[in-house]
């Protein structure tokens, strides 16, 4: 009987047949890790995006709606238009009488220092300027109750002061300088008289500048906008402010103030936030206020 023996080959991989092998695993490893990356990098960024878009839409949706209803402007002033916060009013019924801002004082908001409290009114880079001997001076102009309010006018003038391009920027104790409670030979308060008591209670009802005109303003710090709303209590006789945070990661905020359709007072407002890494969000609306004309004065 015949034995034929078989002897396999048991020759091995090579060392360059492995390196091979390592390197196209290492290519395929590559692009299946930066497909993954890119993927999770996408997914990230839109999450990043929409929360963007959500704090900015929550921001404008806030201020549009403020806006659109209020009576007053009056931040930005016509003469500096641009500017990096809106103070308008805040539409509040301080003595519960079911009429809005009627009876208020030379000083806005009865804060008790020229223009509102503890901003930059005429955008000259100086906050409160006069104190509170100045409590009047609404547009820290230097001079006080020189502009007749809410007559549409720029009618500067008395103590040297000359028109300066605003309109309506300064409050006076008798709202329409006419020297009578209210206005002159009307029953305001339909009570059967007219004309009674002093000459600063504009709505003759006993009580004077219990009704100012409370600012709600909307501005940066911090990279952040704020929302404060300064109101009197005319039960204290003493301003009460409050204050929230609306959004953060805020890289613009310009409010600028325009002539739209008519003449009317339009408010353009751009909102810019920004997460880095070119994940930022701009939107930028124009809102016409309301403002009232039953508010506008004889």
């Amino acid at each position: 009987m015949k034995i034929i023996t078989c002897i396999r080959n048991k020759r091995g991989v090579t060392l360059l047949e492995l390196l091979v092998v390592i390197v196209i695993l290492s290519f395929i490893v590559v692009g299946l890790s930066e497909l993954l990356s890119g993927g999770l990098k996408a997914s990230r960024d839109n999450r990043v995006k929409t929360g963007l878009i959500d704090d900015a839409n929550f921001a404008m949706d806030r201020i549009i709606y403020a806006t659109r209803e209020t009576n007053w402007v009056f931040i930005p002033y016509n003469s500096n238009p641009a500017r990096g916060m809106l103070a308008i009013s805040a539409m509040v019924d301080n003595d519960g009488d079911g009429v809005l801002d009627e009876d208020w004082g030379g000083d806005i908001g009865n804060d008790g220092l020229p223009g509102i409290a503890g901003f930059d009114d005429d955008g000259d880079g100086r906050t409160d300027e006069g104190g509170v001997a100045r409590k009047d001076d609404d547009d820290e102009d230097g001079y006080d109750d020189e502009d007749s309010p809410k007559n549409g006018l720029d009618d500067d003038s008395g103590g040297g002061a000359i028109p300066d391009g605003n309109y309506d920027e300064e409050f006076q104790a008798d709202m329409n300088s006419d020297g009578c409670p209210g206005l002159c030979f009307r029953d305001d308060d339909s009570d059967g008289s007219f004309d009674e008591g002093n000459i600063n209670d504009d709505d003759e009802d006993g009580m004077v500048d219990e009704d100012p005109v409370d600012p709600l303003i909307f501005y940066v710090k911090n990279g952040a906008i704020y929302e404060r709303e300064i109101k009197w209590n005319p039960s204290t006789s003493l301003s009460e402010v409050t204050e929230r945070k609306l959004i953060d990661n805020v890289s613009q905020f310009t409010v600028t103030r325009l002539l739209g359709v008519n003449g009317k007072t339009l408010i353009n407002v751009r909102i810019e936030v920004s997460a880095g890494r070119g994940n930022n969000v701009m939107l930028e609306s124009e809102i016409y206020p309301r403002l009232h004309p039953e508010w506008i004065i004889p």
